[in-house]
């Protein structure tokens, strides 16, 4: 009998392990090897990632021709184009609501977020008060932009202000709209519910956890203005190669280096179309749009001003981020003739070892050390409004008055100085009393 018993346990144990040998076909998981380690790789011909480079160089000389400030590409979680200025943080506009998805995602993954709660079971109220029907809507309902709450909120653009809808004129979960007071109330929710700043969240929880190379803490800032609404706004700017790094964790269905920092079910819920928008960036599900790029290939993307995007195109194994300056008021259309000229340039297949080399940098070392720093801290007027200035290590850090952070460099001339990312040239000039000074803007590097 214990013969018997010892047979069928080493049949029982060689069964589970000829399963387990053989059940990881799941397309997730092996995604995760493709993830780039701290230092992105970059293929040394197109030809090993079977895209040519003859179609190649016509997306590069259509990108130079644009107002395009970088393009940076990514297939199967190695660099396939870097182009112009990717390392810069450019202001990402609303693709920040794409960055509130990752952070919800962590809350309702370990079951902090209900996604079903009401804004009456939160405890949540604004400026001028909500009508009992207002509170209905539900954490879900603002993650689609389909709350039917038309509060003035902070942050938004004028075309906003103008297009939306009349105060109670709409039942929530009824009728989308893109609605910046539903995107700001998150970070409220966050709060209660998380019990943690929503840019603490992130900074820690996600930009740490992959890596995000030329991100600081200060890159990410709340707007407020008390006068519209209780709820305030989450700004960040970023760089194109860490926008990439995001959008890979959502190609990846939410794993990094075997580290699971979303849950699949987030990420597909998230990046179901709830809504047909009727813009030309097709659906949108939690705070991602849903397009169909080459006319028939699925999509998500996160989009701002300019146009910011953030593309991933899972089918294709490709990341797509377009970066445009609006420092200097630069724009450029939601592109799919762009996105369909990087997808046809894919003609074969990968080589299987394909032959990677770091990706460069693109960016000399910077010298943040100011020399009598202590001297120019304080608040400044300008144009615009008062800018204050830190110290911040062995430099100095400058806040706008809408609460956009950039780090100074020492310029050639005395009291100027290079306004980081900006790259403005501006000139501190103290007041007699030392109280209050004055800031003016001298120009910029590329005029």
């Amino acid at each position: 009998m214990k013969g018997r018993y010892f047979i069928l346990l080493i049949s029982v144990l060689c069964l589970v392990l000829f399963n387990c040998r053989f059940r990881n076909t799941d397309p997730v998981e092996t995604k995760q090897e493709l993830h780039p380690a701290f230092s992105w790789q970059i293929y040394k011909s197109p030809e090993e990632a079977g895209f040519s480079s003859v179609a190649l160089e016509k997306v590069k000389k259509y990108v130079a021709n644009s107002q395009i400030a970088s393009l940076f590409v990514v297939y199967k979680g190695n660099v396939l184009l870097a182009l112009g200025e990717y390392q810069r943080r450019f202001q990402c506009h609303s693709i920040r609501k794409s960055l509130m998805n990752a952070v919800i995602g962590t809350g309702y993954d370990e079951g902090r977020i209900d996604l079903n709660k009401t804004l009456n079971d939160l405890g949540i109220d604004d400026l001028n008060s909500l009508s009992d029907d207002e509170k209905r809507t539900t954490i879900r309902h603002m993650l689609q932009s389909r709350s039917g709450v038309y509060h003035p909120a902070v942050y938004e653009t004028p075309s906003m202000e103008r297009s939306k809808p009349k105060r109670y004129s709409k039942k929530s979960g009824d009728f989308w709209y893109y609605n910046n007071w539903d995107f700001n109330v998150l970070s409220t929710i966050v709060e209660k519910e998380m019990g943690d700043d929503f840019l603490h969240i992130f900074t820690n929880r996600i930009a740490h956890a992959i890596g995000m190379e030329d991100f600081r803490e200060f890159d990410g800032h709340y707007f407020v203005d008390s006068t519209v609404s209780f709820h305030k706004a989450y700004v960040y700017k970023l760089s194109a190669r860490d926008l990439a790094r995001f959008g890979l964790l959502y190609l990846q269905n939410g794993l990094w280096e075997g580290r699971r920092i979303l849950s699949e079910e987030w990420i597909r819920e998230s990046t179901t179309s709830y809504s047909e928008t009727n813009t030309i960036r097709g659906g949108y599900g939690y705070l991602w749009w849903i397009p169909i790029v080459a006319d028939t290939i699925p999509a998500f993307a996160a989009c701002g001003v300019g146009t910011q995007v953030l593309m991933i195109i899972p089918d294709n194994n490709l990341v797509i981020v377009q970066r445009i300056n609006t420092y200097l008021g630069k724009t450029h259309p939601f592109d799919h003739n762009l996105y369909r000229m990087v997808i046809s340039a894919k003609v074969s297949s990968a080589a299987k070892h394909p032959e990677l080399i770091p990706l460069s940098s693109a960016e000399t070392n910077k010298n943040y050390s100011i020399p009598n720093r202590s001297k120019y801290v304080g608040n400044y007027l300008s144009g615009d409004g008062l800018y204050k200035i830190i110290e911040y290590e062995d430099g100095l850090l400058l806040e706008y008055p809408k609460g956009l952070k950039a780090l100074l460099i020492q310029h050639e001339e005395q009291n100027n100085f290079l306004v980081e990312d900006v790259y403005e040239i501006i000139k501190l000039e103290k007041s007699n009393n030392g109280k209050k000074g004055t800031l003016k803007v001298l120009g910029s590097i590329y005029q």
